[in-house]
């Protein structure tokens, strides 16, 4: 992380116009929902059409900045990852012109073309992450979470109830995700133990050792990939499922407290969005945990 952040520092500029892009990005998500509650508590009930035309307006405009700082968001994330993978390869390259052979042989030619190139992308993948899910997610949950307590505090307790699944998934995948790294990285220094070692290998007779040493961490590691992408292949489903399942107990309660004048149809519908936003933004944090190995052991190289 030190590695990205001292690349991240140099364009400071771009970094605070991608932070500036995000809260407004979050304000654009979270602030249609209130302006539609609103418009349904207060333009719907009072039949005040000046109301709904003011609340239309304020919507639209809304609508278009959120466009623009979508736009933004996308361009700065872009431009600052493609930056640091240019500056990582142009220092990569810069630093192994000035290497004697003797340092050429303890990296190995394939080792540093795999630094500059495939090291240099999964960086490059990990900081668009960072500064676009990263940066987003927690000022959604936030936020949201901030808006469903103002909305309804009993109906928040609903939410509180379904956190502790959200994160136990998130932990799983995190846990099963360094498990993966830490096998191909196994698997990765045999295979370089028995090319930079093949005479040896062969002149001691352990081929059969060998070979049952690298199919025993192949099948570790293929076990551990095809774990993890069975549990994001099934994270969408369930989570729509967790969701349907809080929403069900969110329209049994809300019903009794419309019925008894506590609580806005408004309201209601606002907090469904909060919702949606909460739980999605949990969602997409996972995918952090899932290339942060990754690129951890890439930056490390």
């Amino acid at each position: 992380m030190k590695l990205i952040l001292k690349y991240l520092l140099k364009y400071k500029k771009l970094l605070v116009l991608n932070v500036i892009s995000v809260f407004g990005f979050a304000l654009v998500e979270l602030g249609l929902p209130t302006i539609i509650a609103n418009m349904i508590d207060i333009g719907v009930a009072t039949e005040d059409k000046g109301y709904l035309y003011m609340m239309w307006g304020v919507a639209i405009a809304i609508s278009i900045a959120g466009v623009l700082g979508t736009i933004l968001l996308g361009y700065c994330c872009a431009k600052i990852s493609t930056s640091i993978t240019r500056d990582i390869r142009n220092d990569i390259f810069t630093k192994v012109q000035d290497f004697s052979p003797s340092e050429f042989n303890k990296f190995g030619i394939s080792s540093l073309i795999t630094r500059t190139n495939n090291d240099a992308f999964q960086i490059q993948l990990f900081v668009n992450v960072i500064l676009r899910t990263a940066l987003l997610t927690p000022v959604m949950i936030a936020v949201s979470f901030f808006m469903t307590l103002k909305t309804s505090l009993d109906l928040s307790l609903v939410i509180v109830a379904t956190l502790p699944l959200i994160i136990i998934g998130v932990i799983i995948v995190a846990k099963v995700s360094q498990k993966q790294q830490s096998s191909l990285d196994h698997l990765n220094r045999i295979s370089r133990e028995n090319l930079t070692g093949i005479k040896v290998i062969r002149a001691f007779n352990n081929d059969h050792y060998e070979q049952a040493r690298f199919n025993d961490t192949n099948s570790e590691f293929t076990g551990h990939t095809k774990r993890i992408f069975k549990l994001m292949n099934s994270a969408d489903p369930i989570f729509f499922l967790v969701m349907n399942i809080a929403i069900l107990f969110i329209f049994y309660i809300a019903a009794t407290m419309i019925g008894a004048g506590t609580l806005q149809v408004g309201k209601l519908v606002a907090f469904q969005d909060y919702l949606f936003h909460a739980m999605f933004s949990m969602l997409l944090f996972c995918s952090v945990f899932v290339m942060y190995p990754r690129a951890a052991v890439s930056a490390k190289r």
